[in-house]
């Protein structure tokens, strides 16, 4: 008998897609027409690969608050933005990261006279490739006054951006709360004077590679803010000042000096620390980091990549004050092996986030699951480009790991298909996986692996009969794959896009895909859908 879905409460139907992935709302708008009136209205969040597929679902669903454009959208920006703002839906976020360019002066306009000048909260315009410049920066301020969040960042110091600029968007962004103008290294003390005297309401602020201010206005700015929240530097400021920011619940200060006198004034400066950021950051000793994480044990996340005096002795201790953490990123701490991450597992019982890239995993004793006194609930794991990882590094740690979702194994020489099995097997959930550059991996092996979500293999040694051993376990779910320079050939390219129904964005060799496009008839596919196809 088949089941009568139109008869479903509107009420029950809403209970249950407020409670689904977003992503699989497409497959279950097809079951009925009742779901797909359903599903338009419930859905929030709209990624665009395709301007002209976007336009229609825009005038089918009216709720949608967050927009990000895909950095390799097909179509042309400036109509998607016209086009946003005249549909009438009140989108309170866009994300244009990643964009080749920013929309033109006057799409930015016409923009803020439609909807969008009136109800856009957020806009994130971080590494646009070619540089935001102070003129789009004044039409922004002048289209979109109502702007919480800006962010300008610019990922390589290479930002266009002046004093002149950002003077423009603080006389007309008033109620700007958040702003990141991190890598635009034309910007001076002036910036900060600006900011300081026009948005009052500043609580988070991101200054990374921002080299031409000074220690004194970096000082001086967190005086005259003292409700700031969240502060990102990377370079010195009097500590002591930190003492008058009592909101302060998030301190990065990345690759500078800093002694264990300043991270003893941090330590009594009784702030509601809950994130500390000390990457690349040097002059201390074990001892400094410890008498702050004594004075912080409500810390959810600490960074303290490129920290070369960590040991695995020093971070057992350190471990010891960090119950509450959440996430902790050690990649760049080259003395760091297994038993870090025991200390880890053994002291920090909620941590779901770690990243240990580039450290000594692979050399330390083995690991023994009976000296863990918990298995550990994370859920993210990069352990990338450590060299002397392999097999059996992985098998025990997927072992003490059975919630991992998110794991990432990319420049690992000794990585084999031994380890990925045993990977699959032991942790059931992993939604992502990262094996490029993995020149012994050639499959996913025979089981696990079911919830597989994406699938990044660029440069491994992945071939058609071990890709195609995997499909049929992961093909209801696959929305990502990465084949760049594996050894997958049309054939493999040609099974996945007809097996895989969620997929969204494959990247394999132009020529491979050119072919399965034209031999499959699927070029008129590839342009009238949200399919995202990269030629490597």
């Amino acid at each position: 008998m088949i089941p009568e879905w139109d008869t479903l409460s509107e009420d029950i139907c809403n209970y249950i897609f407020q409670r689904v992935d977003e992503y699989d709302f497409d497959a279950i708008s097809r079951t009925c027409k009742h779901f797909l009136s359903i599903t338009d209205r419930t859905r929030t969040t709209l990624t665009i690969s395709n301007e002209t597929v976007a336009v229609g679902i825009l005038r089918r669903c009216r709720n949608i608050k967050r927009v990000n454009v895909h950095p390799d959208m097909r179509g042309d920006l400036d109509l998607l933005i016209r086009a946003i703002s005249t549909s009438g839906v009140a989108i309170e976020a866009l994300d244009l990261s990643y964009q080749d360019s920013f929309p033109s002066s006057s799409s930015v306009r016409e923009a803020g006279e439609g909807t969008l000048g009136r109800t856009l909260k957020i806009l994130i315009c971080s590494s646009i490739h070619w540089r935001l410049i102070d003129q789009d920066l004044v039409a922004i301020s002048e289209a979109f006054p109502a702007l919480e969040e800006l962010d300008l960042s610019v990922s390589d110091a290479g930002g266009r951006v002046t004093d002149a600029g950002i003077r423009a968007l603080a006389s007309k962004l008033e109620r700007l709360r958040k702003i990141n103008i991190s890598g635009n290294y034309l910007i001076s003390d002036a910036s900060l004077s600006a900011l300081s005297w026009n948005c009052a309401f500043l609580s988070e602020v991101h200054l990374l590679h921002c080299s031409r201010l000074s220690r004194n206005a970096i000082s001086s700015f967190i005086a005259q803010n003292p409700k700031l929240i969240s502060f990102t530097v990377c370079m010195g400021f009097d500590i002591y000042i930190l003492a008058i920011t009592r909101s302060l619940q998030c301190l990065h200060i990345s690759d500078s000096f800093l002694g264990d006198d300043s991270l003893l004034s941090i330590a009594k400066s009784c702030l509601p620390l809950r994130e500390l950021c000390l990457p690349f950051c040097y002059g201390f000793s074990p001892s400094g980091l410890n008498l702050v994480f004594q004075a912080y044990p409500s810390l959810m996340r600490v960074d303290l990549r490129g920290i070369d005096i960590l040991t695995d002795e020093s971070m057992s201790l350190l471990a010891s004050h960090l119950c509450e953490v959440t996430t902790i990123d050690l990649s760049y701490c080259p003395k760091l092996t297994e038993l870090t991450f025991m200390s880890l597992v053994n002291c920090c019982p909620l941590l779901e986030e770690l990243r240990m890239r580039c450290t000594d995993l692979g050399r330390g004793p083995p690991l023994c699951s009976t000296s863990m006194k918990n298995r550990s609930k994370i859920r993210t794991f990069d352990l990338s480009r450590s060299s002397h990882f392999n097999d059996e590094t992985l098998i025990h740690i997927s072992s003490v790991c059975p919630e991992l979702r998110t794991v990432y194994l990319s420049c690992l020489e000794q990585l084999s298909d031994v380890g990925i099995t045993c990977l699959g097997l032991n942790c059931p959930h992993i939604r992502t996986l990262d094996v490029s550059d993995c020149k012994r991996v050639t499959s996913l092996g025979n089981e696990g692996f079911n919830e597989l979500e994406t699938l990044r293999a660029r440069a491994s040694r992945i071939e058609d009969e071990g890709l195609l051993m995997a499909l049929p376990r992961c093909r209801e779910r696959l929305r990502v794959v990465d084949l760049v320079e594996t050894k997958v050939t049309w054939y493999g390219v040609t099974k996945v896009i007809e097996e895989c129904s969620r997929l969204r964005e494959i990247s394999v060799y132009g020529a491979e895909l050119q072919k399965v496009l034209l031999i499959k008839g699927w070029e008129e596919m590839r342009r009238d859908t949200d399919l995202y196809t990269h030629y490597g």
